[in-house]
Parts: C-alpha cells; sequence; structure tokens
C-alpha cells in the first residue's frame, strides 16, 4: 500500500524511459555484462537505491540487470560493492562503473517530500487502526 501511494507523487518509469535504459546499456546486464534480450523477460530493472532507503523510482535509480544477478546474487548488496564482487577484470570494472555513474548523474531531483511521506504515514495508520477495528469485530471460531 504504501509502494502505491509513493507512486502516487513518485511515478514508476515510462516505457519510454524503460526503453532509454536499456539503449544505454546496450541490452547488457550493467554488472556481469551478460547479454539480455527483452522478449526474454530476464531484464530487470534493478533499484540502485531502494525505495526503503529513500530511494525514487526514477529511471534513473535504476539500472539494467539480468535475472542472475539481480535476484539470486545481488539481492540488497549496494551496487559497488556487488560490481565489485562479480567483475575481477579492473578494467571492464571500471567500464561498467563509468556506464552506471553516468546514467545515475542524468537523475533529476524527485525526491518523495517530507510533507508527502507524512501523509503517506498518516493514511497507513489510520489503516492500520481499521484494520484493528475490524478483527476486534471478529467473532471467535467455535
Amino acid at each position: 500500500m504504501a509502494r502505491a501511494m509513493r507512486a502516487i507523487v513518485d511515478p514508476l518509469p515510462s516505457r519510454s524511459e524503460v526503453a532509454d535504459l536499456w539503449l544505454h546499456f546496450e541490452s547488457k546486464c550493467a554488472y556481469c555484462g551478460c547479454a539480455i534480450t527483452r522478449a526474454s523477460r530476464t531484464g530487470h530493472l534493478d533499484h540502485v537505491r531502494a525505495a526503503a532507503e529513500g530511494g525514487s523510482n526514477s529511471i534513473f535509480n535504476h539500472v539494467l540487470a539480468c535475472a542472475t544477478c539481480n535476484g539470486d546474487l545481488k539481492r540488497e548488496d549496494p551496487w559497488l560493492e556487488f560490481l565489485q564482487r562479480t567483475v575481477t577484470d579492473p578494467a571492464e570494472r571500471a567500464e561498467r562503473d563509468a556506464r552506471i555513474r553516468e546514467w545515475l548523474a542524468r537523475a533529476p531531483e524527485r525526491p518523495v517530500t517530507p510533507q508527502a511521506q507524512t501523509i503517506i504515514q498518516a493514511a497507513l495508520n489510520a489503516f492500520d487502526c481499521t484494520v484493528a477495528e475490524l478483527r476486534a469485530l471478529k467473532r471467535p471460531r467455535a
């Protein structure tokens, strides 16, 4: 629910933004460099900074990642630590690092404002209260 409310003030990337991301990363995983085809559905938009840590839904807070890197290997690791662990060749690692940083540098400032965060938190608190009231009405099972 919190994610849906955040998306109102911090929308998910548009199709054209996603297409730009695929072009920038040349249809390759930003981390391991493996080729990814869009039709295969194995390409993921990986949040560089998670929403839980204050990251936005901006396309420039995402990189293109293969399913293996994003799903099985990286998990919640910071992108730079993961890149350093994944790419052992220093020249190749520097190239991927530069490509990622170039993409991230394009990010406009669109954070969820403190006012929006307060409104979202109030809605979540109200929802929790409503759920508690409904649970209090629940009849015990015989």
